[in-house]
């Protein structure tokens, strides 16, 4: 049987198909209320324990291997962009609202992959990739007459697609500065953390060549407080992977767009065909910098008509730098949030040597 769902998450079990499932509500961030479904136990192997996060359109859970025993987190999608779509019962436009998060979520896997086979240790293990039903997809939906709709691709239904990673230990780092005096870090931890940070995105960069005429880069791009997990001992694991921008390299062409978040994201993401080069995750180790030091959000900085959901980036005021941090740190982080890419540092590498400079320092 499974074991009961901790208090934090709201939820109730009922059977679709003959089958055991959850229904949940997320109970925080900005997808707070949010219904989802996910069998209990999932793939008849993980069981769900507790909601652990959300944002964007993802959803992350903390689960047990019960095979194993073993902790594990469980990425999914929370929800789709379907409503237009339900509304006028298109069935095929639904089931296309589908296909493009499903593969964004089986590439952050191989991502996953290719940079733990590279070594890089500070992000998650993949464990497994999953299949399973998702009842809440089925509806019903209210259309445009005010009728029931129900969206009938059993085979959709029964196939969405979950990452098993590694449990990770610690907390993120958005909570780590909800809860710290002024909702900043010390200089000389701040720049530890990012270091690390830095040391993930020079071997996110780096090209690799997959076939002829194939050659990947991989810019993170989304690169925030909640989307770093830090330990007792302050290492640093970079999780979401699933908004990366994917180019290749030798047509010179974008294959996946990811994903980007207000405030942090620089000003050349703007521009929707835009190649981003290395530099764009420059600026935002930039823009978390300005935060752990300051306590201010780069939200805060947003142009007033911008909403947090729209990918546009901030318009800092660095007097705030003042006092916060050491003249030196304060040069590096204005020259990371130039708005020329080509005067901020050229890459994630002679970034995290700046970085360590001033820790040597200091």
């Amino acid at each position: 049987m499974p074991s009961k769902i901790i208090s934090t998450l709201k939820s109730e079990s009922f059977t679709w198909n003959k089958r055991p499932f959850l229904r949940a509500e997320v109970p925080k961030g900005d997808n707070r209320g949010k219904i989802f479904t996910v069998a209990q136990p999932l793939a008849q192997r993980y069981e769900i324990v507790n909601f652990f996060a959300s944002g964007g359109m993802g959803l992350l859970l903390e689960g047990r291997d019960i095979r194993t025993q073993c902790r594990v987190l469980i990425k999914t999608s929370l929800f789709y962009d379907v409503i237009p779509y339900a509304r006028v019962r298109d069935q095929d436009g639904f089931t296309n609202q589908l296909r493009l998060p499903r593969k964004t979520l089986e590439m952050e896997r191989r991502i996953l992959v290719l940079l733990r086979n590279a070594g890089c240790n500070a992000v998650p293990h993949p464990n497994d990739f999953v299949y399973d039903a998702n009842p809440q997809l089925e509806g019903p939906y209210t259309t445009e007459d005010r009728k029931e709709w129900r969206y009938a691709d059993q085979d959709m239904l029964d196939s969405e697609p979950y990452l098993v990673m590694e449990a990770v230990e610690g907390k993120s780092l958005e909570q780590l500065l909800e809860e710290a005096p002024g909702h900043r870090l010390p200089v000389a931890r701040s720049l530890r953390m990012m270091s690390q940070v830095a040391e993930v995105l020079h071997v996110l960069h780096q090209p690799k060549q997959m076939k002829a005429g194939m050659t990947w880069q991989l810019i993170y791009q989304d690169l925030k407080p909640a989307n770093l997990l830090v330990s007792s001992q302050d290492r640093v694991t970079v999780i979401d992977l699933g908004g990366c921008q994917l180019l290749n390299l030798e047509a010179n062409q974008k294959l996946l767009g990811g994903a980007a978040t207000a405030g942090y994201c620089p000003p050349e993401i703007e521009q929707p065909y835009n190649l981003l080069t290395p530099a764009a995750d420059v600026y935002t180790v930039g823009a978390n910098l300005f935060q752990l030091v300051t306590g201010k959000s780069p939200v805060e900085f947003l142009p007033p008509a911008i909403g947090v959901n729209q990918a546009r980036s901030a318009q800092f005021d660095f007097k705030h730098l003042n006092g916060a941090c050491p003249p030196p740190l304060k040069d590096l982080i204005v020259r990371c949030l130039d708005l020329d890419p080509a005067k901020r540092f050229p890459d994630a590498h002679s970034l995290q040597e700046a970085m360590n400079g001033i820790l040597r320092a200091m």
